[in-house]
């Protein structure tokens, strides 16, 4: 098993469309064996994908040929022996409030078992908005 994670530009997308990209991970994942969890700051996502190789990369190829994601980089590419985020097909963390509460909301909130490394990228995201 693998995870990645991934920065993608998609500048200003309307909230309906964030949330059928959402829903769209939801309702496809499990399907695929697939979870993980998704931010998105109004400018650009990090998101962290947990499965099998193959399945990562035909949905990382799907992105890849999404109009509304440019510039993709991944930044995180890992053997894994169990999943960070077992319980989510896709959940959404939101970045709503200000700097520092965002950070310690977004700390109580991320999953325990996720890297070090993994956890401050999310962090540091969270706080460029």
């Amino acid at each position: 098993m693998r995870q990645y994670v991934y920065v993608s530009t998609a500048e200003q997308l309307p909230s309906q469309d964030v949330t059928a990209i959402l829903e769209s991970c939801q309702r496809n994942n499990p399907l695929q064996g697939l979870t993980g969890l998704l931010l998105y700051n109004g400018r650009n996502f990090l998101q962290v994908l947990e499965g099998e190789h193959d399945a990562l990369e035909r949905v990382m190829r799907r992105i890849e040929h999404d109009s509304r994601h440019h510039g993709i980089s991944r930044l995180h590419d890992e053997l894994i022996e169990s999943r960070a985020c077992p319980d989510w097909s896709m959940r959404r963390l939101s970045l709503g409030e200000p700097g520092e509460s965002r950070r310690e909301r977004l700390e109580a909130e991320l999953p325990t078992a996720l890297d070090p490394l993994v956890r401050r990228m999310i962090l540091n995201f969270a706080l460029l908005n």
